[in-house]
């Protein structure tokens, strides 16, 4: 669970020392969470890799929960722009290109992976001096601090990010006019270079997963544990099995008949004699009824469908399986989204106040949003017949988006002009067959 940390900046605009290094101790201590998670989705669990047990089985739960939520929420092509009319064309192509130069949709699979697995994802924007292209990329969460003001709604003021060079802590602090570049000796921090940049605002942008910062594996991280422990206590319980001793009733064995027993795991007796195995009672049923409560808790509490249950899998249609997700839309995706949106909008924003400085414009995001599409199968033929039933009621553009999501055509842009072109084609043969050239 990561909050926020508040403080004030000086009257000069800056934090001090003191305020640096108070941020960073605050940051410190949460770097126990960062790597517990990163544990669970590695499928090392701690608690059952510390434990006793002779057989240590962590089932890695924390990974397949959250590419769950990557494959539903964000795989290529689920969230898209749609842009008013009165938005330039020169500056809607100048985004997209921006877009494509960054690999867009591959960074937010890498910040939204952040987001799911510790809470929160950061993402850092800089220009690249040789063309003056924006560019944005995720950092490791562990590294950043972002800190706001204590204003009753906060408001973001500065960044730090710390990481380590060739045994050198380096700092830089993000302010919304200047990027610090700084080297930390002691508590002593020392400021090796300062650059101006115009995004208008400190480029350093926050994706939250929900309010409290909380990763979508750390409300079921006892069930996970508990989980661990039922299959390790069970091999453990077959190991012994496998070593217990034999019990032999009435049967006297020399050391010779002791060591042909061994060797051919045959044994003869009188009728009198008995052989069994000192062993404790098995308790197998009723573990395996435990595990699959835990099973099903660890799903239903993280609100994150399981897509190997024999029900998810006897969905056919993506109907249906809006069904199976309609707790993880209501418990998870709700959130996670509007948070994820924060942060694609801040992206814009700060993008685009770039840009105007850059080309002397005055460009404004407003009326842009943001489409959010769930990996459902494709349900084509429900799809076309829906457009066809809105026909003459909604745009052709709209039709043309609606057959695209149906996967018959690649672009609605290059489907416009086919059909422009199309348009034009016939015009021209009926005005010739007008005039009797036609043909002739």
């Amino acid at each position: 669970m990561i909050g926020i940390y508040k403080d004030r900046l000086g009257s000069d605009g800056r934090l001090t020392d003191k305020q640096i290094m108070a941020a960073l101790s605050w940051k410190a201590m949460h770097l126990s969470s960062f790597s517990r998670a990163d544990a669970y989705y590695l499928g090392r669990n701690p608690r059952i890799m510390r434990s006793e047990h002779q057989n240590r089985i962590p089932v890695p739960y924390g990974r397949k929960l959250i590419k769950t939520v990557l494959g539903f929420m964000f795989k290529e092509g689920c969230i898209t722009y749609s842009y008013p009319d009165s938005i330039n064309g020169d500056f809607r192509s100048s985004i997209e290109d921006i877009f494509r130069c960054n690999d867009e949709e591959t960074e937010n699979i890498r910040i939204a992976g952040d987001q799911a697995k510790y809470g929160v994802g950061y993402e850092i924007l800089y220009v690249d001096n040789d063309d003056a292209h924006p560019q944005f990329y995720s950092v490791p969460a562990r590294q950043i601090t972002v800190i706001y003001d204590t204003s009753t709604k906060p408001r973001k003021i500065a960044a730090l990010n710390r990481y380590r060079f060739r045994k050198t802590d380096y700092l830089e602090i993000y302010y919304s006019d200047v990027i610090q570049y700084c080297e930390i000796r002691g508590r002593k921090i020392n400021v090796i270079s300062e650059i101006p940049h115009f995004f208008g605002a400190v480029p350093v942008i926050e994706f939250r997963n929900n309010r409290e910062g909380m990763g979508d594996i750390e409300s079921v991280e006892k069930l996970i544990d508990a989980h661990d422990e039922i299959l390790s206590t069970g091999v453990d319980e077959d190991d012994k099995y496998a070593d217990a001793l034999l019990l032999l009733q009435n049967i006297s064995l020399d050391d010779e008949t002791v060591e042909k027993l061994r060797q051919l795991r045959i044994i003869e007796m009188d009728e009198d004699g008995k052989a069994s195995y000192l062993t404790k009672p098995t308790t197998y049923e009723g573990r395996e009824v435990l595990r699959k409560v835990i099973d099903s808790l660890i799903y239903s509490m993280s609100g994150i469908p399981n897509l190997d249950d024999k029900d998810a899998m006897a969905q056919q249609s993506g109907e249906a399986l809006k069904y199976l997700y309609a707790a993880f839309e209501m418990v998870v995706a709700g959130e996670k989204q509007s948070g994820f949106n924060d942060g694609l909008m801040e992206r814009l924003r700060m993008i685009t106040s770039f840009q105007n400085w850059l080309r002397n414009e005055d460009n404004a995001i407003d009326g842009i949003s943001i489409k959010w599409t769930r990996n459902l199968p494709n349900e084509s033929t429900a799809i076309l017949d829906n457009a066809q039933k809105l026909d003459g009621i909604i745009s052709r553009r709209s039709m043309l988006e609606l057959v695209e999501k149906a996967g018959y055509i690649d672009s609605v842009g290059e489907e416009e002009s086919r059909l422009r072109d199309e348009g034009s084609s016939e015009i021209g043969m009926t005005d010739r067959a007008d005039t009797g050239s036609y043909g002739g």
